[in-house]
């Protein structure tokens, strides 16, 4: 695992619905700003499930079973058109 500034990633997280989620875990604990998680109702979470081991396996099932990610890329200027689709498909 590799230790990343996630203060920067919880900053762009929705308000009151926003969650980061953390799979696996690293041996230094995170600096994390408390204030803005708290005035933005967002909050951050972890699981140890996951990890290399399960994500080979997961991967392995897929190309066993012909499972594959549906992928469309976009220009930046369509991202909100984009994010309303997903939204609407779900």
């Amino acid at each position: 695992a590799v230790h990343h500034e996630i203060n920067g990633i919880i900053s762009t997280l929705k308000a009151y619905t926003g969650v980061l989620v953390l799979i696996g875990g690293i041996p230094q604990p995170y600096a994390v700003a408390g204030f803005p998680m708290i005035f933005n109702g967002t909050r951050v979470e972890g699981t140890f499930i996951g990890g290399c081991a399960l994500t080979q396996e997961m991967l392995d099932f897929c190309h066993a079973h012909k499972i594959s990610p549906e992928i469309e890329i976009i220009h930046a200027k369509d991202a909100e058109a984009a994010l309303h689709k997903l939204h609407d498909s779900s």
